[in-house]
């Protein structure tokens, strides 16, 4: 029979400026250097991302609307295109922060996203990236801008080569002679 768990304490709405400086110094404290560097220059762009996409600061929690818009505008290609999401990147490689108009890499989009979904958990908020539509247009936009898979050899190795040049092994640590 399962045990029954307690029930989670509710957090306060706001925490004292002493809990919040006690749990920012945590947070530096038990996260790897490079995580925090990662979510530096993460907070960084899609600060300055929303700065020129909608000319606002952050909000927290952020709205889904502008989650939704952060998902696709990095979906897509910009080079041949105008309008807003165009307006944005151009933006941000003039302050330094994209290097190209061309889509990102999907791993980056993760990323970022990542980044963003820690900062409002940091802050016992609930994540925009978390409604239904919002997951769905990430996966779609994974997908759709993912690269066909190339072969790591043009010529691999084949199972009688691979047979053949394991029964020149022995047991010794070498593996052969």
């Amino acid at each position: 029979m399962a045990t029954a768990k307690p029930p989670a304490l509710p957090l306060p709405a706001a925490l004292s400026e002493m809990e919040d400086a006690a749990l920012a110094d945590l947070y530096r404290r038990g996260t790897p250097e490079n995580t925090l560097r990662a979510w530096e220059r993460d907070l960084i762009y899609i600060a300055a991302w929303k700065q020129a996409a909608f000319g606002r600061d952050l909000d927290w929690p952020e709205a889904d609307a502008v989650a939704l818009r952060f998902v696709l505008d990095h979906s897509v290609d910009l080079s041949d295109t105008a309008g807003p999401a165009r307006d944005a990147a151009a933006a941000l490689m003039a302050a330094g922060l994209r290097r190209t108009l061309a889509c990102p890499a999907p791993a980056t989009l993760d990323r970022r996203i990542a980044s963003w979904r820690a900062f409002h958990r940091m802050k016992n908020l609930t994540s925009p990236f978390e409604a239904p539509l919002i997951r769905q247009a990430r996966g779609r936009a994974r997908r759709a801008v993912a690269r066909e898979r190339q072969p790591k050899s043009a010529h691999p190795i084949t199972r009688p080569v691979l047979e053949a040049t394991l029964e020149t092994c022995d047991d010794s640590v070498r593996g052969g002679t």
